[in-house]
Formats: structure tokens, C-alpha cells, sequence
């Protein structure tokens, strides 16, 4: 198994926290559209704690959407991968993949905007 989460912190652009011009409502319509769009299933919406739960075969993933203010929202992973081979590399691709389809419908405000000490 292989563990892949994002974060202010991250050394490495891909993995670090994506913040987008957009609502909480926004970033989260257009992350199920993909999830929905690529066979995943949702299996929980927790708009208390801003996650959503999706999972597939091989593959879970937990997403941590907040709107930092109306016009500024971040999100992150956690994705679970567990294939025979190649399990960062799904689970990079996949992190990749679901980046590039919110970029698409919004704006990138930058990467690990809020890093606190």
C-alpha cells in the first residue's frame, strides 16, 4: 500500500495544498463531477468537516476542501493506493489527474498559500 497526502509543508509542487478562485461549492461540484466522471464511488460527504470519502477498486481518496474566504478555497489529499506495481506512481497520476480537471473550470490562486509556523 502507498500513502500519498498533500500539504502546505510538501517539498514538491504537486503535493502541496492547491488553492483556487472559487467556493467551497464550487471546488466541491466540480471535484465530485470528476470523481463521478472516473468510477469512483462517494462513499461520504461531510460538509462539518469539509471531507469527502470516494473510493474505487485499489484506490481510496479523501479530499479536505475549505473556503478560506468566498473568493479563495484550498484542498488536499489523502490517497490510499494498493496495486500489485506502480502504487506512487497511481497515486501520483491520479492526484495529477483530478488537479488538472479543477484547474480546468478554475482559476490557481498558488500553492501553500497559508503556511503557519
Amino acid at each position: 500500500m502507498y500513502v500519498l497526502k498533500t500539504s502546505e509543508r510538501s517539498e514538491y509542487d504537486l503535493t502541496k495544498t492547491h488553492y483556487y478562485k472559487a467556493s467551497y461549492d464550487q471546488i466541491k461540484e466540480v471535484y465530485l463531477e470528476y470523481l463521478k466522471n472516473n468510477g469512483y464511488k462517494v462513499v461520504s460527504i461531510n460538509d462539518d468537516y469539509f471531507e469527502i470519502y470516494a473510493e474505487k477498486p485499489h484506490m481510496e481518496v479523501i479530499s479536505k476542501i475549505i473556503m478560506q474566504n468566498p473568493k479563495e478555497t484550498s484542498i488536499d489529499f489523502h490517497i490510499n493506493s494498493e496495486f500489485l506495481f506502480g502504487n506512487k506512481g497511481k497515486a501520483l497520476k491520479v492526484l495529477n489527474d483530478i488537479l488538472e480537471f479543477i484547474g480546468k473550470k478554475y482559476e490557481l490562486k498558488g500553492l501553500s498559500l497559508h503556511i503557519t509556523d
